[in-house]
């Protein structure tokens, strides 16, 4: 995931000072935005999508108390994670500040070592976060389309060999993609449970993992947004397949994957969500 982060405090010297140290953490980042106190950072935000709020307390016209307050008060930003870095020593302000939601405190002055691994837990703590969100989606998905339970992995898996993959897009507050992939075999029997079929042929178990990402993706989106005025668009799934284990291995290498066991059967579900460009987001076809 490429992160958006807005840093806010009233010292340009200290906004560059936390800018460089998280460069040096190597994450990704695919911009940086700058606020002077809580009130610009609020103005930012009302029109941005941000990942992450690195924010002082002390500041003038609005302080970070307040920007935090307003943050978690409000629907479309109460999600945001927000990090307080600041010399604020009062134990009492800072317990009533992670009781509210905020993520974390550094006080200063900090290391770069510190901060490096406040910023990577903070990270990784969001991305599996959201990566458990997929995988209760498909879940869901499996349970109430086809009766099919998700349980826990183990090496006795029916590993396929044949695949099928099925893709879907969204675009709205976050823009990505959900894909599933899964035996040719899994994907008839999923045909079977879901139509009431007796011999689902090849076509009818394309069709059947095509839904089974819709809906994944329809139930996914909902845990994702701060706001039911959140509105996503999302494409038409396609799908693909192979005849060896070729795809299964390359798709579950990918650190975006995750691999769960529905009744015996190996089945894997990525997700790859990216930065809004609104110059680039998939074609509408529906509103879910």
């Amino acid at each position: 995931m490429s992160w958006k982060i807005l840093i806010v405090d009233d010292s340009a010297l200290t906004r560059k000072i936390v800018r460089r140290v998280i460069e040096m953490t190597q994450m990704e980042v695919s911009e940086f935005l700058d606020a002077e106190n809580g009130e610009e950072a609020l103005k930012i935000l009302k029109h941005t999508n941000v990942d992450l709020v690195l924010s002082d307390l002390n500041m003038p016209h609005m302080s970070g108390v307040e920007m935090v307050h307003h943050m978690k008060s409000t629907p479309d930003t109460k999600a945001i994670p927000v990090v307080i870095i600041s010399t604020e020593s009062k134990t009492a302000r800072i317990r009533e500040l992670l009781a509210e939601g905020v993520k974390d405190y550094l006080h200063k002055p900090f290391t770069p070592e510190e901060f490096k691994s406040l910023i990577q837990t903070v990270c990784t703590t969001n991305e599996q976060k959201t990566e458990n969100m997929s995988v209760e989606a498909l879940s869901k998905a499996l349970e109430t389309m086809a009766f099919m339970t998700v349980m826990p992995v183990d090496d006795e898996m029916i590993v396929p060999e044949q695949t099928i993959v099925a893709e879907i897009g969204f675009s709205g507050m976050r823009n990505g993609t959900v894909e599933i992939l899964a035996g040719k075999d899994f994907c008839k029997m999923l045909a079977e449970n879901i139509g009431a079929m007796d011999s689902p042929d090849d076509k009818s178990a394309f069709d059947a993992i095509k839904e089974l990402s819709n809906v994944t993706c329809g139930l996914f989106l909902p845990m994702i947004v701060s706001s039911t005025a959140d509105v996503f668009d999302v494409t038409v799934p396609k799908s693909g397949s192979c005849d060896d284990s070729s795809q299964w291995k390359a798709f579950t290498a990918d650190e975006n994957t995750s691999v769960v066991n529905v009744d015996g059967h190996a089945v894997a579900i990525r997700l790859t969500v990216k930065e809004t460009d609104e110059t680039k987001a998939p074609e509408p076809v529906s509103v879910a």
